[in-house]
């Protein structure tokens, strides 16, 4: 009979979740030393007939729309990657509001 204050082994399967690609670290939203939540921010790039949008949203709320058609084709290229995702967030976190002060900061990345 198990003693009501052991506690029982688990074991994770480390292949599987290897295979659906890396699992995200909890350290990532949480700050351990200060006990903040942080906020969890993303990008969507919304693709339709004659254009695209980048959408930021914070918490699974859309905060803010990137407009396509105010960015260069260069720019847009350059937005649709991974390095574009990321200065995308980055500027967001830096308290960019606007296209105007993305497009500002892109000519110095470009």
């Amino acid at each position: 009979m198990k003693d009501k204050y052991e506690t029982e082994e688990y074991v994770i399967d480390e292949e599987k979740f290897a295979r659906n690609g890396p699992l995200r670290q909890d350290s990532e939203f949480f700050d351990d030393k200060s006990y903040v939540v942080h906020d969890i921010i993303g990008v969507k790039r919304i693709e339709f007939n004659k254009g695209e949008d980048w959408e930021i949203t914070s918490n699974s709320k859309i905060v803010l729309v990137l407009k396509g058609v105010r960015f260069t084709s260069k720019e847009r290229d350059f937005l649709r990657g991974v390095d574009g995702m990321k200065f995308i967030i980055s500027g967001y976190r830096d308290g960019w509001k606007s296209v105007s002060e993305f497009k500002r900061h892109l000519k110095g990345v470009m």
